[in-house]
């Protein structure tokens, strides 16, 4: 019976809603038919009309200038202060003008004249992110030179915020993910295990000096028979990186690569981190670290090692491993031997002096864990080399080998000439693998 009784009631609720969307459809389509401006007149003939307006504006009351923008309105379409605004044009702009004009203000960065040249320098930058290129602009845009680029564009590029260098970079970004390698680290002696302390992130490092190593195999899809691999030592405190490839990872080619390593170092290496592998964990390398006067002739260096199977106590270099390494090399198979020294000639010359003077990089501040989200903290990016002039544990002709080595650099041409060595290497390498097939058949 209620359900009954209330049935008239769900009847007029019904009606009268129904009333209500008829009433605001029609409403909202009689505002359409009178506000909307629809100008079937061309943009040549409201021109010349607004050429023919203007002597008579100029010089009118300002009573009947309200009406000749009335009668604007009604005759071109347009709204009162689109009129006003050919009004105020040259006579003879107006048609160029009115073809050029879109809606909202003219922007501060046109994309039509900056994007050729972000394109440029991103890819010559090793296409890093929106953040580190903006502070590595001040240090490329002298080198740049390109004629197309005036002063007004270096200053709008100077200019430019992270937030619309992102905007930019995102129409000419192409995502490219490699796949990923084989991990070559295999167990060292227990003996040698025994002398090298364990070492983890718990202590903060505050001054340079204090490195981690690691190796990176060009081993391809297989671990089987000889290949080369790439030695790499980070600075914790500023980044600094150097990398040197070695045919093995016998103990004597490991050795001579990090005696050549700490040469490249412009300070004092106080420290050393690795792995647990064989490569670092053996009698030759423990030799070097705690007896040889040749590599530790300035000072005393702390040789320790990470636990086993924990990548976080060398993420300093595990990071670079792909940065520096695989960014450069790929997941390729090398084996020819005389591809080692090329590939030392782009570390030494090109790949590493690029990197460590003129591509800024991050360092985490803080890591705070907020219920099940991990909030991090970051710096300003800044290269190594000014991470290492900041310092104050560096001498003064440490910082002043730094600065007159930067000031030889160009990056723009170690950018060109990377390419170069680069394609170079490669048909090196195509061509050892095709003398490598033949003999195979």
């Amino acid at each position: 019976m209620a359900v009954r009784s209330s049935v008239p009631f769900m009847r007029v609720s019904l009606v009268s809603s129904q009333i209500v969307t008829v009433i605001q459809f029609k409403t909202s389509e009689l505002f359409k038919l009178i506000f909307t401006r629809k100008s079937t007149v061309s943009r040549q003939a409201i021109a010349e009309y607004i050429k023919g307006l203007i002597k008579f504006y100029k010089n009118a009351s300002k009573g009947k200038k309200s009406e000749y923008l009335s009668q604007a309105e009604e005759i071109t379409g347009k709204s009162r202060r689109t009129v006003l605004r050919y009004l105020s044009m040259d006579p003879e702009a107006i048609l160029e003008g009115m073809e050029i004009r879109g809606r909202g203000r003219k922007p501060d960065y046109p994309s039509e004249v900056l994007l050729p040249h972000i394109r440029k320098i991103w890819k010559a930058m090793e296409m890093i992110c929106a953040e580190r290129m903006v502070a590595a602009l001040p240090k490329w845009l002298p080198s740049y030179r390109d004629p197309s680029c005036t002063e007004e564009i270096r200053q709008m590029l100077l200019k430019m915020s992270r937030c619309t260098l992102e905007r930019f970079l995102v129409r000419i970004r192409h995502e490219n993910i490699p796949k990923r390698g084989l991990s070559t680290t295999s167990s060292a002696l227990r003996a040698f295990k025994a002398k090298i302390p364990i070492n983890t992130l718990d202590r903060h490092v505050t001054r340079p000096g204090y490195t981690q190593a690691d190796t990176v195999a060009h081993c391809g899809n297989t671990t089987a028979g000889d290949y080369i691999n790439s030695i790499t030592i980070t600075d914790i405190c500023s980044g600094w990186t150097a990398n040197h490839a070695t045919h093995t990872k016998k103990a004597m080619q490991v050795r001579q690569a990090l005696v050549h390593l700490k040469r490249q170092l412009p300070f004092d290496l106080l420290a050393v981190n690795t792995d647990s592998g064989s490569e670092f964990i053996n009698e030759e390398i423990f030799e070097l670290m705690n007896s040889n006067p040749v590599f530790r002739a300035q000072n005393h260096i702390e040789f320790t090692r990470s636990r086993p199977y924990k990548k976080n106590d060398n993420c300093y270099v595990e990071q670079r491993n792909f940065t520096h390494v695989r960014q450069l090399f790929g997941y390729y198979r090398y084996e020819d031997p005389a591809l080692v020294a090329l590939m030392n000639d782009i570390y030494d010359n090109y790949w590493n002096p690029l990197q460590n003077y003129f591509l800024p990089c991050q360092k985490l501040i803080e890591k705070i864990r907020v219920g099940a989200k991990i909030k991090k903290k970051h710096d300003k990016p800044k290269t190594p080399a000014d991470r290492l002039l900041a310092s104050a544990y560096l001498s003064n002709e440490q910082k002043e080998a730094i600065r007159k080595k930067q000031q030889e650099l160009n990056p723009f041409e170690l950018a060109s000439a990377l390419e170069h060595k680069l394609e170079s290497f490669f048909k090196h390498y195509r061509q050892s693998m095709i003398q490598k097939e033949t003999e195979a058949a």
